[in-house]
């Protein structure tokens, strides 16, 4: 896999974490699908290859659209098929909401073709597909686009839900839900209802999403770490705990780790581009 990161305009990057031309190499087949993982981030995605296709392993279900965003994940998902070569724009667990000007629950584990939401863009889909064999070009327009959206939800407001999820973060998702609370300023009801509306998810699945990431960055460096260490670095009630919230989000056990095969496009994202 080759990844080219680009840096975000100065004006999006409170809601951008970062752009990449991503091309994949790799046989991508049922035996050695492409892993997709929970993350922090939101994607916008387009496609560069005249082959489209996205099909998820073990489903019917499939995408052909150019032009898709990803809402939050809450659970692995491993595709037989995928594009080989696409420009992504990485957002802010809050950037969906405003830069879309829409509820993020609409879009939770799934991929939303653009063009359905802003059926107007048909113009710069068009403009984009004339230039995808240069990725500097799409994401040009890209970012002109965001713009214009910026400037179109001037009005949505995230500072209380960015305070919100960068308390998470910093505690590695352990905060309890009561004293997130109290230093957000909000009830758990309120609380609540602004993270469906503008993550899409509960702040507990968000803390569990977040959690999992900071373990799985830190398997990715300390790969000779004991699971009984896991445990206690991140703060599960006990080793069955552990292995519930492993196999939800990983697909598997710890044990069976090594059968998920090597191409996991999240793990080589991570590695490869400054979006933690």
């Amino acid at each position: 896999m080759n990844i080219k990161p680009f840096i975000p305009h100065p004006a999006l990057q409170p809601y951008v974490l970062g752009y990449a031309f991503v091309e994949l190499e790799e046989l991508i087949t049922k035996q050695n699908p492409v892993h997709i993982f929970p993350v922090e981030y939101t994607v916008i995605c387009f496609a560069l290859d005249e082959q489209k296709l996205i099909k998820e392993l073990h489903t019917n279900e499939a995408t052909t659209h150019p032009f898709c965003y990803v809402g939050f994940l809450n659970k692995l998902r491993s595709f037989e098929t995928f594009t080989k070569r696409l420009v992504q724009i990485y957002l802010k667990p809050y950037g969906g909401y405003k830069l879309l000007g829409i509820p993020q629950h609409h879009f939770t584990n799934c991929a939303t073709n653009v063009e359905a939401i802003f059926p107007h863009l048909n113009a710069m889909v068009n403009q984009m597909q004339d230039n995808a064999g240069s990725p500097e070009k799409v994401v040009d327009i890209l970012y002109k686009w965001l713009l214009q959206r910026l400037e179109q939800t001037k009005k949505i407001y995230v500072d209380r839900m960015a305070y919100a999820c960068n308390l998470i973060q910093a505690s590695a998702g352990n905060m309890s839900i009561p004293e997130l609370c109290t230093k957000a300023a909000m009830s758990p009801t309120t609380l609540r209802d602004h993270f469906k509306e503008k993550i899409g998810f509960s702040p507990k699945t968000f803390s569990r999403i977040v959690r999992f990431n900071q373990m799985n960055r830190f398997l990715c460096s300390h790969s000779d770490t004991k699971w009984t260490q896991l445990v206690d670095k991140f703060q599960f009630f006990d080793q069955n705990h552990f292995i519930k919230e492993f196999k939800y989000f990983f697909g598997c056990t710890p044990s069976q780790l090594h059968k998920i095969g090597e191409l996991s496009f999240t793990g080589q994202l991570l590695e490869n581009l400054d979006i933690q």
